[in-house]
């Protein structure tokens, strides 16, 4: 069993070095011994807890 951290070092691992050379990232867990499938859950549930944020202007303290 894969326990989140082991997911989180993959997702860290695969933007660092899989996406940049062109690794899908199917290839990438297959090359790490963890099934996709499982990822992919993990990925779909957390995927939620990430938000897009846009900062306007600067904190007034520092201009």
């Amino acid at each position: 069993m894969f326990s989140e951290k082991d997911f989180e070092r993959l997702w860290f691992l695969y933007k660092t070095e899989g996406e940049p050379k062109g690794v899908s990232i199917n290839s990438f867990c297959i090359s790490n011994n963890i099934p996709y499938t499982a990822f992919y859950d993990w990925f779909k549930k957390t995927q939620k807890k990430v938000v897009p944020v846009e900062v306007e202007g600067i904190p007034e303290e520092l201009i």
